[in-house]
C-alpha cells in the first residue's frame, strides 16, 4: 500500500470511519474505490472514494500510479464527471499533504453531522407512529 493510502487509512479510522471493501476499478480514470462506513454518529452511513488518475496520464500505468486526486460520493459513480463532484476532494499534489488530508477528513466528518441532522429533522417532522396523520 502506498505511504499516501496508509496516512489516509489512518486518518479516516482516527475520524471514525471503516474501511469495508476496496473495490477494483475498470475505468482507465479509476484506480480503486474504498467502500467506507461511519463507526460514530449515523453508524454504517456509507461513502465511497474514488482515487482519480491523472487525465494527462499517457503512458502504461501501474496500480497505484497517476493518481492526482481523491474524492468522496455517496456510490461508485457512472462517469469520471460525476467522479469529480460530490462530498469532498482531496488533491495529490505536491506540499502541504497533512493540511490536505486533514480538511479533506474534516468534510467528511461535516457531510456525515449533516446527514445525521437532516434525519433528525426528518424525525421530529414525521408524526408518531400511533398519530393520525393530518
Amino acid at each position: 500500500m502506498q505511504a499516501y493510502k496508509a496516512q489516509l487509512w489512518r486518518c479516516l479510522v482516527d475520524h471514525g470511519w471503516e474501511v469495508v471493501e476496496i473495490v477494483p476499478a475498470d475505468d482507465w480514470w479509476a484506480d480503486e474505490y474504498w467502500k467506507v462506513q461511519s463507526r460514530r454518529n449515523m453508524w454504517g452511513a456509507e461513502i465511497v472514494l474514488k482515487f482519480l488518475v491523472n487525465p494527462l496520464w499517457d503512458a502504461p500505468r501501474k496500480k497505484g500510479q497517476g493518481v492526482w486526486a481523491v474524492t468522496a460520493t455517496e456510490s461508485i459513480p457512472a462517469d469520471r464527471l460525476s467522479a469529480e463532484s460530490g462530498i469532498a476532494e482531496l488533491c495529490m499534489g505536491k506540499g502541504r499533504f497533512d493540511e490536505k488530508l486533514a480538511a479533506f477528513a474534516g468534510s467528511l466528518d461535516v457531510y456525515r453531522n449533516d446527514r445525521e441532522k437532516e434525519t433528525e429533522d426528518r424525525a421530529k417532522q414525521s408524526p408518531a407512529p400511533d398519530q393520525p396523520r393530518e
